[in-house]
């Protein structure tokens, strides 16, 4: 409470200092080719008195009387110089259109340090996906948009970069979900509620690799899922868009269907629907979105239906333009079953007994937010957030209530420094973790500088955590990044963060029951420690009028007292159980290296957008004793793991060659794929024909829980049968534009209809068939993939 009232105090006496007569300099800044307003183009007064337009294209800057000179640039463009005369206590406008064609891609990134970077800039590993790829691929929860980011996985709901997290259903993420600005996680299990995301109105997703704690606290040991939604623009747009999704043929004869003749909606299929609405009301933007979808899985005991409806309220007062108010609501109905393995290798679609879960979950957040600009061209920010989550079947409640509030200052153009505090009060009451109450509180400041060729970011943060009545405080963690633009158009940075992630309150507390197996609590389990450090080169290439960048960059990433689960036996009154509980049991290492391409723009009559990247990483338990501390053998060993050799006896003997695979990879981190390739590519032809695929490849899992090799039938021997062996998954799609207001397009993926499983005992989809329709109105009349920037 003393730290919201703090808050709420410097913010109003910032308010009222702020109201002193000054010189004023204001206007618009826009593309003269295309009369798009320009976001973060900067604005200086010679010679270090800057700042950047905001969304809208505005700017304002209190400037010096007199003759002055303004420069204006922005990413890739010719900047404007211009020279005026204003007098003390004038308010003066100035409109600027910038003119010359992009040089390089024109891609800004908010999520690395929460202040808008050229991508060419930014100090660690950033990737982007624009709307584009999403509608071109289907994607209706962004689960699947970020399983197509190169070095990302996704196991049951579990997001891991570049190997930073293995597999644990149910515990905490060790990656952040924010969305606007805001983290969103849920408060029981500290997990990604992949659904709630409202993917109709994503402008920008961001995956920001490595160590992010010191930007965003606790939860962002592996990185940051950092999801943007859009403003309405000048003019009003609709876009619907419909979709329908059936099963193909299993990959095996013998696995047959489960399916219920005569119940059509019973069997193996997606269907929904989704809708954006965006116009502006003078000073006011308004947006309302939603998506309606129902599936029932190729597994007969997973389905999700849901609807999900969300706002987005903006107004900026004509009379006080220095500030903004805005309310952004999202609301959510889901009933959901979850399997968790099969019944066995020839019944892989069926469910084992008593491995299912049934939920229906009520959710919402309400997020109330205020950002205003003194006259000294200072940027205050007060964000807050009420989040719900309730378990209609009676089971789990909880609350969260956020207040963050952020402080900015620039130093002119070179220096730029940002500070904030933030307190999350949460709320649970659930039945296999009984009533808790939690703080999550602390701070950070920032600083960053950028000269020229030169740019480099340090901050510290510090949390305090207070679980019940007791108070955790956090060591302090630091980030520092550095870019070098050591010749035109190329780039090579370097960073070094540390991290942390507080257990959740179902690590410390789930007392639960799976078909014979506890889940046991563990209230001491300790917060999970890291860093990240990494080296990368980036280059920027253009082909006509075709932009984009090739990236390369080696990783280093240790974690200290890195929580699993963990398999045991007890004895108790009626004899010995199994049961997993939540330990500390590893220091771990990894290391490893990442190529990756993106483009997007014309090359002829062609738009092509392409995102593709390969990744290796090697990671080890530096506890196991096969493995080793010294550096130099570490990276010899991640070399030699590089290409492993698969196992061949004569006679054939599978369970020799599994043995020797066993000692071949003892030591390396589990429910992880060393080798992962990702690639995407669309075009769009003469404006109306559209063409795409994309690739998916996952190595071999080198190494599973024993005890799951054991307890699930036929995993051992399913892992024997493709040992060493990867997995492809091929997709198609194609489409036409009927006019500038409907698309239908046509989607196979699983083209191969590949047998497969990312995840053990839990087969993916085999090939599917979509339809989809795409119809909008008002705005450029435009799709997706026709715009410039690739939303609409």
């Amino acid at each position: 409470m003393r730290q919201v009232l703090l808050t709420s105090s410097l913010f109003f006496l910032f308010i009222h200092l702020s109201f002193s007569q000054t010189a004023t300099l204001k206007g618009t800044v826009k593309d003269g080719s295309t009369g798009e307003l320009l976001e973060s183009a900067s604005v200086v007064q010679l010679p270090a008195n800057g700042t950047t337009t905001d969304e809208k294209g505005n700017y304002e800057l209190q400037v010096t009387s007199g003759n002055i000179t303004i420069v204006v640039s922005y990413i890739g463009m010719k900047p404007d110089t211009q020279s005026l005369k204003v007098k003390e206590g004038e308010i003066k406008t100035l409109n600027i259109t910038l003119g010359g064609s992009p040089v390089e891609l024109q891609q800004v990134v908010i999520g690395e340090n929460k202040i808008g970077v050229k991508m060419q800039k930014v100090t660690q590993s950033v990737d982007v996906m624009k709307p584009r790829l999403l509608e071109a691929n289907n994607i209706t929860n962004m689960q699947g948009a970020v399983n197509k980011i190169p070095g990302v996985t996704v196991l049951d709901g579990q997001m891991s970069i570049r190997g930073g997290s293995g597999y644990a259903y149910g515990s905490g993420s060790r990656v952040l979900l924010v969305i606007d600005e805001m983290p969103l996680m849920t408060a029981d299990r500290g997990e990604i509620k992949w659904p709630f995301i409202p993917i109709e109105n994503v402008e920008q997703m961001e995956v920001i690799k490595g160590a992010s704690t010191m930007q965003y606290g606790s939860s962002a040991l592996n990185g940051v899922l950092n999801v943007t939604t859009a403003y309405a623009r000048d003019t009003p747009s609709t876009r619907m868009t419909f979709f329908y999704e059936g099963m193909g043929k299993p990959p095996v004869d013998s696995f047959q269907w489960w399916k219920r003749d005569g119940q059509f909606f019973n069997n193996p299929n997606t269907a929904g629907m989704s809708f954006l609405h965006k116009q502006k009301f003078g000073a006011v933007d308004f947006v309302i979105g939603g998506m309606l979808q129902g599936s029932q899985s190729h597994l007969n005991e997973e389905y999700d239906y849901f609807t999900r409806f969300n706002t987005k309220l903006r107004w900026q007062p004509k009379k006080l333009q220095r500030l903004t108010l805005e309310l952004t609501t999202n609301l959510m109905y889901r009933k959901s079953g979850f399997q968790f393995y099969w019944k066995d290798g020839g019944h892989p679609y069926l469910s084992a007994s008593g491995v299912d879960i049934d939920e229906r979950y009520f959710y919402a957040f309400i997020d109330p937010k205020i950002r205003f600009v003194d006259k000294k061209n200072n940027q205050h920010k007060l964000y807050t957030r009420i989040f719900r989550q309730n378990n209609l079947d009676g089971q789990t409640d909880f609350w969260i209530f956020g207040v963050d509030y952020q402080f900015r200052h620039d130093f002119g153009k070179i220096f730029r420094i940002l500070t904030g505090v933030r307190n999350e009060h949460w709320m649970v009451n659930d039945g296999t973790l009984g009533k808790h109450v939690a703080d999550f509180g602390g701070g950070f400041v920032q600083g960053e500088v950028n000269y020229k060729w030169f740019s480099m970011n340090l901050g510290i943060r510090e949390e305090y955590v207070r679980l019940d009545s007791a108070i955790r405080p956090t060591i302090p963690v630091v980030r520092v990044g550095m870019n070098f633009e050591i010749r035109k158009f190329n780039y090579i940075r370097a960073s070094f963060g540390q991290a942390f992630r507080v257990p959740s309150i179902a690590e410390r507390f789930v007392d639960y029951n799976l078909a014979g197996i506890r889940i046991l609590p563990n209230p001491t389990v300790r917060p999970e420690r890291g860093f990240t450090a990494e080296l990368g080169y980036k280059r920027s290439l253009k082909i006509g009028n075709w932009l984009g960048y090739f990236d390369a960059v080696m990783f280093w990433t240790e974690f200290k007292d890195m929580i699993e689960f963990t398999f045991g036996t007890k004895f108790d009154n009626t004899g010995f159980y199994p049961y997993f509980q939540s330990q500390n049991v590893s220091k771990a290492r990894i290391f490893g290296w990442e190529l990756s391409t993106y483009g997007e723009g014309k090359i002829g009559p062609v738009d092509f957008t392409t995102l593709l990247g390969y990744t290796y990483f090697y990671g080890v338990d530096l506890n196991d004793t096969a493995t080793t501390k010294n550096v130099g053998d570490f990276l010899g060993d991640a070399f030699t793991h590089f290409v492993l050799p698969t196992p061949k006896s004569e006679p054939a003997n599978p369970s020799a060659d599994y043995e020797v695979w066993d000692s071949l990879t003892r030591g390396m981190l589990k429910y992880r794929n060393p080798h992962t390739f990702k690639a995407d590519f669309d075009f769009v032809l003469f404006d109306k024909y559209r063409f795409g695929t994309s690739i998916q490849y996952y190595g071999f899992m080198s190494r599973v829980d024993k005890i799951f090799e054991v307890f699930i039938n036929d995993v051992k021997q399913k892992r024997q049968q493709r040992l060493n062996r990867g997995d492809v998954a091929w997709d198609l799609r194609a489409g036409y534009d009927f006019n500038r207001n409907i698309t239908l397009n046509f989607l196979v993926k699983n083209v191969l209809n590949a047998d497969y499983a990312i995840r053990i005992a839990k087969p993916d989809k085999p090939r599917t068939y979509t339809v989809q329709l795409v119809v909008s109105f008002g705005g450029s009349s435009k799709t997706v993939a026709q715009s410039r920037f690739n939303n609409i």
